[in-house]
């Protein structure tokens, strides 16, 4: 093996075993973050070796494949959909607190295709799925361990009822496992059922563990992502005939006698365990509504809310119909055109920043042009795997790659998915290569004054790029601390990290954000404590950053609602305030249009400055979108009782008694008063 070709082997397999695995409980998101700045640093580290490997040996070293045209032709429908976008930092480095899927993540992924195919030769192919599958097992064993409450203290979510590993997410963790799962089948197939060979064993094993873990995530559309890899696999696997039907009866029986076994023994959403049919309770439970997305916590059944978003993102591709409005700005086009049902649901008040569908989410981020352009990927990719579906470990990528495109129609892609995605394709080709041309040996020659200057050159870019993401990953970390300090009432501490932030990286508009608050709440403190020249300076300095924000960002949403809270802070010190925050209120309505809460808190901010008649008019509006809206109700009685108009007040007060919540006190008092 080439002295190069061994650093990128070995980069592929850190890649590989750690990226499902990182996690950092101290940056803003845990999982999702801390995995795409270690696919940053690698892939950096893999195409810097690569382009050194070229220049050493003076030639062009890149493996042409069938999917070269099409991800060039995807890649582009991202770049100008990012120079459109109505948010490019966000298109360029994806949505904050999601990052997987902005225009810099497609490139490292096509780069790591393209390392892959050129790089790496069928033997090394299988160390890193090996290495690969060695990964999987320590998700899973984590994941089943978090079933029994192994880290049930530690997170907010109900773990022990939904696990998610360390994925983050049960839906995640869910479709990533399935995608490997036809892989383990494979190689129970190479290895043959042998009682007296500890590989056969463990490869059952493992594919027991991947399911049971599966079957804890309670994740729906991984049951459908399972049962597509299921038939794909085994239905593929007889009709290629190339395995005896006498030696493919018997792994078929075992596999699922085992799947059977481990759902009788845990039970799945569908139906009960032993324990459950045995036991006194013989219900089978209702499944849980845990989880960390929006479309996973609350009342309303999810497959309702997806139906409310999926029409919100095609009425915003009818309106940005050939680019979209730009890669991962979905958190702010949704807003636009939010259906007013989706008041109505209990997730009413989440924000969105996916379509929780990967092809709607294309349409909309990236129009017609990069929907169609990421199913061409997609239609080639699959041609690669039935073009080549004479090897069994094909029909293993194939099943586990269709069971992802499932999983995605009622999700979306994240990190170790996506590595998924593109690799499948890369292994498949890697299978089908003539390793003869690989293995001719070629003497190495002295590298001449031009070579080593390139290398520098190389290297010195290299450590850049490896610099600026471990300095994002700081930034990202100090800006978590700043959040951290702010949520438990320490200003002063948080603005001191969040400056250090800005510092590393100033075009960053969520830290300047963030600040704006900081600073807000020390003037409030300052103003409280009859320090007003401080006061004032932390009054201009948070208008001065959340000016920044809007700047950096104008078409973002939720900086629009958060500057309106800073106005409202500030506003204990000087009721003038009130007009700019009911100006940025307006603002926000015209890019939020059906948000209930919106004119609530107009109405408020109307209420408060005496401009009655647009209080209540804002209120009435808030109560039209969202019927159920007791927050808006109870302002609005409020308001009509002191203009002496306790009819109208009476029947929005019962109102809420009888449609609402019948417990509500102060709906209660406030009616008692009237009486």
């Amino acid at each position: 093996m080439k002295a190069y070709q061994k650093i990128i082997f070995w980069l592929f397999a850190v890649l590989l075993f750690f990226v499902p695995l990182i996690l950092w409980p101290f940056t803003s998101e845990v999982f999702e973050f801390n995995k795409m700045v270690l696919v940053y640093i690698l892939t950096t580290l893999i195409t810097g070796t690569w382009i050194v490997q070229m220049i050493s040996e003076k030639k062009f070293i890149f493996r042409r494949t069938i999917l070269d045209i099409p991800l060039l032709v995807f890649i582009g429908s991202q770049l100008i959909s990012t120079l459109l976008s109505i948010d490019p930092l966000t298109s360029f480095l994806g949505y904050y607190s999601r990052f997987n899927g902005g225009l810099l993540s497609t490139i490292c992924y096509a780069l790591l295709y393209w390392a892959f195919v050129s790089n790496i030769d069928a033997k090394r192919m299988m160390k890193l799925v090996y290495i690969t599958l060695a990964s999987a097992a320590l998700v899973s064993i984590y994941g089943v361990l978090e079933h029994f409450g192994i880290d049930k203290s530690i997170w907010v979510q109900d773990v022990q009822s939904r696990v998610f590993s360390t994925l983050g997410q049960p839906n995640w963790l869910a479709a990533w496992l399935i995608a490997l799962s036809p892989v383990t089948w494979y190689l129970i197939l190479e290895t043959g059922v042998d009682t007296k060979n500890y590989k056969f064993w463990m490869y059952l094993s493992l594919s027991v563990l991947l399911f049971w873990t599966m079957i804890f995530t309670k994740s729906r559309s991984g049951y459908l992502g399972f049962a597509a890899a299921f038939i794909i696999f085994w239905g593929l696997t007889a009709w290629q005939k190339k395995v005896e039907l006498k030696k493919l009866t018997l792994p078929f029986i075992l596999i699922g006698i085992s799947i059977f076994t481990v759902c009788i023994i845990s039970g799945t959403e569908l139906t009960p365990s032993i324990g459950q049919l045995i036991g006194h309770n013989k219900t089978v439970p209702a499944p849980a509504v845990t989880g960390q997305t929006a479309l996973e916590t609350g009342g309303t059944e999810s497959s309702t809310i997806r139906s409310i978003v999926w029409k919100g993102a095609i009425q915003i591709w009818e309106h940005y119909p050939v680019f979209g409005t730009g890669v991962e700005t979905f958190a702010f086009s949704y807003f636009k055109y939010r259906p007013a049902e989706h008041n109505l649901t209990s997730e009413w008040d989440f924000i969105y920043n996916k379509a929780h569908n990967e092809y709607l989410n294309f349409l909309a981020n990236s129009g017609a042009v990069g929907l169609l352009s990421y199913l061409t990927v997609v239609g080639f990719s699959i041609y690669i795997f039935i073009k080549n579906r004479n090897n069994l470990l094909v029909i293993g990528l194939l099943a586990g790659y269709v069971s992802l495109l499932v999983t995605n129609f009622f999700g979306f892609s994240v990190v170790p998915t996506q590595l998924e995605l593109f690799l499948f394709p890369a292994i498949a080709l890697t299978l089908a290569v003539n390793e003869e041309e690989e293995n001719k040996k070629k003497k190495q020659e002295k590298l001449n004054g031009t070579q080593k200057t390139f290398i520098t050159l190389t290297s010195l870019l290299v450590f850049y790029l490896i610099f600026a993401a471990c300095r994002y990953w700081y930034a990202d970390y100090l800006y978590a601390m700043g959040k951290a300090y702010e949520g438990v009432g320490k200003p002063d501490i948080a603005a001191t990290f969040l400056e250090r932030a800005i510092n590393l990286e100033p075009g960053q508009p969520w830290y300047y954000n963030e600040l704006a608050n900081s600073y807000a709440s020390l003037a409030v403190g300052l103003n409280q404590a009859k320090d007003t020249t401080n006061s004032q300076k932390y009054s201009d300095l948070a208008l001065t950053d959340s000016d920044k924000t809007v700047a950096l960002a104008p078409n973002n949403f939720i900086f629009k609602m958060s500057r309106f809270g800073v106005f409202v802070m500030l506003s204990t010190i000087n009721p003038n305030y009130l007009l700019q925050a009911q100006a940025t209120l307006i603002d926000a309505i015209n890019a939020a249009p059906t948000y209930a809460k919106l004119y609530y808190n107009l109405g408020l901010t109307y209420d408060r400055a005496g401009q009655v008649d647009m209080a209540i008019k804002a209120f009435q509006t808030a109560i039209q979108l969202k019927a159920d809206y007791s927050d808006a109700r109870l302002a609005y009685a409020i308001l009509l009782i002191s203009e002496k108009q306790n009819t109208e007040a009476k029947a929005q007060l019962n109102y809420i008694l009888t449609n609402i919540d019948p417990t509500n006190s102060l709906a209660k008092q406030t009616l008692a008063t009237i009486k």
